[in-house]
């Protein structure tokens, strides 16, 4: 994660229409007019909810149920709102349910026997 860009430039592989951006110590999310969160940049700490630490230089689909059982779950979840803090994510879906990732989450939902690399409905 080490390039520099000086000159603003649309991410690669992010196609749909973006209705809202957020953005961390280094990491961003992207929300679109769908209901889908995309997150990019540092992945330490899970705050881009991919299940992993890894770094992403692209934008990815944050997968809510972290399961292929649960693509018809996924596929109905629609996210309306997201924030981004230094090293953790959250998403508020249209039911009123509350996604909390990353770093810190304790805060907000604590139970250790959970993944800290997984998103959590608080």
């Amino acid at each position: 994660m080490e390039e520099t860009v000086v000159n603003p430039a649309q991410p690669a592989n992010l196609s749909r229409k973006i209705i809202s951006i957020a953005a961390g110590e280094a990491h961003t999310l992207a929300l679109t007019a769908d209901g889908k969160v995309y997150s990019w940049g540092r992945g330490t700490f899970g705050r881009l909810g991919t299940g992993s630490e890894e770094d992403r230089h692209f934008p990815v689909r944050v997968s809510f149920f972290g399961s292929d059982d649960d693509d018809e779950r996924e596929e109905q979840l629609k996210i309306v709102g997201i924030a981004a803090g230094a090293y953790h994510s959250l998403a508020l879906a249209d039911d009123g349910s509350v996604w909390a990732w990353g770093y810190n989450i304790c805060i907000l939902y604590y139970d250790p026997f959970r993944n800290k690399n997984m998103l959590h409905e608080i």
